[in-house]
């Protein structure tokens, strides 16, 4: 083959190539679209509508994280887990991929004993929505009047830190007193029926204590805990997802915002969902502050309530808690 029929067909097969080329269909925004939603990322968030958790009350009547996250071809789903270590156990086994409304308390003490969280936004803050309550006929005035008293509590909270606290102030010591771990719901159950002296509760409990007749209020825990809880995610999906936690914070904010701006609305939806009278939703929400940033404030009063737990011997003296709640805490999504 002469050198002019050579180049003749390395001409051909270049002008062959170059058009299969342009040929190959390229994905386009609409067609990548339409593989997200046959292969969605799917979310899964725990959420408790108590005391009176005004961003999950919002986001059950309205569907705004399942509407907005479909957009993106994300599907998702809430599950109700009101107790903190089982909102932690569930993070554990990766049943669920973010927390709300968990309580400073149980995510500091997850994080001392490996579980790899991170806490990724504030929610709520409501120490005037805590409250130790005694049974009326022992007309209990103060801590000391419930000194070798039975006092219900769910242990390894922000309430068992408001008790320590608060018999500290007395000068009283944990041995002091009885302590019966039992989830708050159960707590009211055992005072109502007298098988215990007081109980610690968070509002709407109560309330309810209070106005039947049966239970005094001691004294709350504002001065004493900031009853912070907060957003908290799976490490893993923080890293591999941090679009999805920013968007879930945007509509944590938002339902916010939205029941600021529609209270009367609010306090009827919320009625419906918490079964109380709209009057009670109304004195209640006050008592309530809801905030996604963190900001340093929270850090701060993190640590200081690290280093009173490892005081108290719920955390490990070896553990360095100025690092652990460093790394607890992720505030990139707050700037």
């Amino acid at each position: 083959m002469d050198r002019r029929r050579k180049l003749i067909v390395i001409t051909l097969i270049f002008t062959l190539l170059a058009l299969t080329g342009c040929n190959t269909p390229m994905k386009s925004p609409s067609s990548q679209t339409q593989t997200n939603a046959q292969n969605p990322i799917q979310v899964k968030a725990s959420y408790s509508t108590r005391p009176i958790n005004v961003p999950a009350i919002v986001a059950l009547e309205q569907h705004n994280f399942e509407k907005e996250f479909q957009k993106n071809g994300t599907e998702f789903e809430w599950a109700e887990i009101a107790a903190g270590p089982s909102q932690l156990e569930a993070l554990a086994s990766k049943s669920i991929d973010i927390s709300t409304s968990m309580n400073y308390v149980s995510a500091l003490l997850a994080k001392a004993n490996g579980n790899d969280i991170k806490v990724v936004g504030g929610y709520a803050q409501f120490p005037k929505g805590i409250g130790i309550v005694a049974r009326k006929d022992l007309n209990v005035t103060s801590m000391t009047g419930l000194k070798n008293k039975t006092i219900a509590l769910q242990q390894g909270t922000m309430l068992h830190e408001f008790l320590v606290k608060a018999l500290k102030k007395e000068n009283l010591k944990v041995s002091d007193v009885e302590m019966v771990s039992m989830e708050s719901p159960d707590a009211v159950a055992a005072l109502m029926a007298g098988q215990v002296d007081a109980a610690i509760l968070p509002e709407p409990l109560l309330s309810k204590v209070i106005s039947s007749g049966k239970g005094s209020l001691v004294m709350t825990a504002e001065g004493f805990i900031t009853g912070q809880t907060f957003i908290v995610a799976r490490s893993e999906f923080v890293n591999s997802h941090p679009e999805i936690i920013q968007q879930f914070l945007k509509l944590n904010d938002d339902n916010v915002r939205w029941a600021e701006e529609n209270k009367d609305s609010f306090y009827d939806i919320a009625s419906k969902q918490l079964n109380l009278d709209p009057k009670a939703v109304q004195a209640m929400y006050p008592k309530f502050a809801f905030q996604t940033k963190i900001d340093s404030e929270m850090v701060r009063n993190l640590k200081e309530s690290a280093h009173f737990l490892q005081e108290n011997g719920f955390i490990k003296p070896q553990v360095d808690v100025e690092s652990l709640v460093n790394d607890l805490v992720d505030t990139s999504f707050s700037q």
